[in-house]
C-alpha cells in the first residue's frame, strides 16, 4: 500500500504492506501482529479490508486503542460488513468499538457543489444476543439545510458518562462537567476555524499545547489575540 499517514510525533513506527513473491508478501494481518509485539500506545490501520480485522479487534480486547478506516455507508452497513463474510468478527465483539464516524461526499443544498462532510458521529452500545440486534446512539448529525452539525448526545452518552467521567473521577452529581468540557473543546476548535488555522501541523501544534497547558488557558490566549500556533 501507499503510505497515507505522517504523524508529527517523535516516537512512531510506520509499517507498510508489500506485494511480492509468495513467501515475501507482507499483509496488514502480518503488520498488526508485529505492531502488537511492540506494546504500542495506539495502532492506526490505514484501511481494514479482511482478516486483519480479527487482529485489530483482538488488540482492542486487550485494551490497545485502535483507529481505522473502513468502507461502509452507515453504522448498520459497517456492522453488517464486519460480522459478515469474509471478515466474520463475532457479534459479541462489536461492543469493543467505541465510536464510528460516517463520512461521505455530499451535494450542498446552498451551492450545489460536492463537498466532503462528516454525516454522523455514533456511539456503539453493543449487541443484544436475546433480541439479536445491535444498538448505537447518533451523538452528532449533519444538517444539510444549515450545513452544520447538531449534538444530540447530551444526557444520553454512555461513553462520556460511564467511561470517560469515571476515568476522570467525576461523581454522578458532576456529570454536567463532562459536557462543559466538550463545549469548551468545541469553542477551541471554532476559534481555530475563525483564524483559518487549517494546516495539519499548526493544528496539531496548537492541540498539543492545549493538551499540555489545558484547553481553557490556550483558548484564553487565542481570545486575547495571541496566536499559539505561531509560538516556538
Amino acid at each position: 500500500d501507499t503510505p497515507e499517514i505522517i504523524v508529527p510525533h517523535d516516537n512512531w513506527v510506520r509499517e507498510v504492506t508489500r506485494e511480492s513473491e509468495e513467501e515475501a508478501t507482507i499483509g496488514l494481518f502480518d503488520l498488526l501482529k508485529a505492531a502488537l509485539r511492540q506494546r504500542p500506545n495506539y495502532i492506526i490501520v490505514g484501511e481494514i479490508r479482511g482478516r486483519e480485522a480479527s487482529v485489530a479487534f483482538q488488540a482492542m480486547q486487550t485494551g490497545t486503542p485502535v483507529l481505522a478506516t473502513f468502507h461502509a455507508g452507515s453504522v448498520s452497513k459497517l456492522i453488517q460488513r464486519l460480522t459478515g463474510s469474509p471478515i466474520e468478527i463475532p457479534k459479541t465483539y462489536i461492543d469493543v468499538l467505541n465510536c464510528a464516524v460516517i463520512q461521505s461526499a455530499v451535494r450542498l443544498p446552498r451551492t450545489g457543489t460536492f463537498e466532503r462532510r462528516v454525516l454522523s458521529v455514533n456511539e456503539i452500545m453493543g449487541y443484544d444476543p436475546v433480541e439479536e440486534r445491535f444498538s448505537y446512539i447518533e451523538l452528532f448529525s449533519w444538517q444539510p439545510a444549515e450545513d452544520a452539525h447538531e449534538f444530540r448526545g447530551e444526557g444520553s452518552s454512555h461513553l462520556l458518562e460511564n467511561r470517560i467521567a469515571v476515568m476522570k473521577g467525576l461523581p454522578r452529581s458532576d456529570l454536567r462537567k463532562i459536557y462543559w468540557e466538550l463545549e469548551l473543546r468545541a469553542s477551541f476548535l471554532s476559534r481555530l476555524v475563525e483564524h483559518r488555522v487549517f494546516d495539519y501541523n499548526l493544528v496539531w501544534k496548537t492541540i498539543k499545547q492545549a493538551y499540555n497547558l489545558g484547553v481553557g488557558p490556550v483558548l484564553k490566549q487565542i481570545e486575547e489575540g495571541e496566536k499559539p500556533w505561531e509560538s516556538d
